[in-house]
């Protein structure tokens, strides 16, 4: 499988396109008229652990980190990141470990994860799931994880760096029995209303 390019996955998820199906999927979940707050850098997102916030016209905040896959998951279990492993380079034979890394479920400290499947040109989200980040980070959890399958994803960084991340293929059914708010949304679904 060829490695993701951090960069290049940045610039995409940063199109004004997909920002607006983002901005239509908010306003379905939390109300037309909620507020929503981008948190555009990434100093910013690191430092407060998500994307954007949520204020609903009743004045409740929702944090939430948002995630995308590519169209060839629609439909398919969802991915929750568990550890990555970083490289001085990718060579498998010749690299070095650098450090580790524990995964986005684990590190996030947003309230909620937007997990979204991409339209062919990654500008639309076709389908979409909600969910409650803190079942999953508690250490009770982590033997649950045992139970899936994993998905060991690469991606190369603009310094040449390689990192190796344990990824675990979780079916919506578990996130939705798991979590403790959970939401689906499915283009076709509303084509039909």
């Amino acid at each position: 499988m060829q490695p993701r390019n951090f960069k290049e996955d940045l610039e995409k998820s940063n199109n004004p396109l997909l920002r607006k199906s983002w901005e239509k999927l908010l306003r379905k979940k939390y109300g037309f008229f909620s507020e929503i707050g981008w948190k555009d850098h990434l100093e910013i997102q690191k430092g407060i652990g998500s994307d954007l916030t949520i204020k609903t016209p009743k004045g409740r905040r929702f944090s939430i980190e948002l995630k995308t896959r590519q169209n060839s998951c629609y439909k398919k279990d969802w991915l929750m990141e568990i550890v990555s492993h970083i490289y001085d380079k990718e060579d498998k034979n010749t690299r070095k470990w650098l450090s580790k890394k524990e995964g986005w479920i684990y590190t996030t400290a947003a309230e909620y994860i937007f997990h979204a499947t991409l339209n062919e040109d990654g500008t639309d989200i076709i389908e979409a799931i909600l969910y409650t980040t803190m079942p999953f980070k508690t250490e009770k959890y982590k033997s649950e994880f045992s139970k899936y399958d994993n998905l060991w994803l690469t991606t190369v960084f603009t310094n040449g760096n390689f990192q190796l991340t344990l990824n675990k293929t979780i079916p919506t059914e578990v996130i939705k029995r798991d979590s403790n708010e959970f939401w689906y949304y499915n283009r076709e679904d509303e084509k039909c209303n």
